[in-house]
C-alpha cells in the first residue's frame, strides 16, 4: 500500500507555511513553470588549504519530484528575484527531490 505522502507534501509546500514560489526555467525549450519548494541557503565552512576556514553558501531547494520530472543541469530557478543554475539533484525515492543550486 503506498504511503499518503503526496497529501503531506502538498501541505508542507504551501507558500503560507514553509515554501516559496519558484520560477523554474527549462533551457531545452520545454517551457517555464512555477513550482513551490523549501529554499535553504546555508553557509558552511570550506577547507581552502590554509589556516583560516572560508565560508561558502550552499543554496538548495527541496520540492516535489513530480514538479521537476525532467530536470537537467541546463535549467534555472529564480527565487526572490535571484537567479540560480541547477548543478545537481537527488531524488530520494519518496517523491521529494533536493536540488543543489549555484547563484548566477
Amino acid at each position: 500500500m503506498p504511503l499518503p505522502l503526496n497529501d503531506d507534501l502538498a501541505s508542507i509546500l504551501l507558500v503560507d507555511e514553509f515554501a516559496v514560489s519558484i520560477a523554474y526555467r527549462r533551457k531545452d525549450a520545454l517551457g517555464d513553470s512555477t513550482i513551490y519548494g523549501i529554499f535553504d541557503n546555508e553557509t558552511v565552512p570550506v577547507d581552502a588549504g590554509g589556516y583560516v576556514q572560508v565560508h561558502e553558501e550552499q543554496p538548495r531547494v527541496t520540492c516535489r519530484t513530480a514538479d521537476i520530472p525532467y530536470i537537467s543541469e541546463t535549467d534555472e530557478m529564480i527565487i526572490s528575484s535571484v537567479e540560480y543554475k541547477v548543478r545537481a539533484w537527488v531524488h530520494d525515492g519518496t517523491g521529494v527531490t533536493t536540488v543543489q543550486l549555484e547563484k548566477v
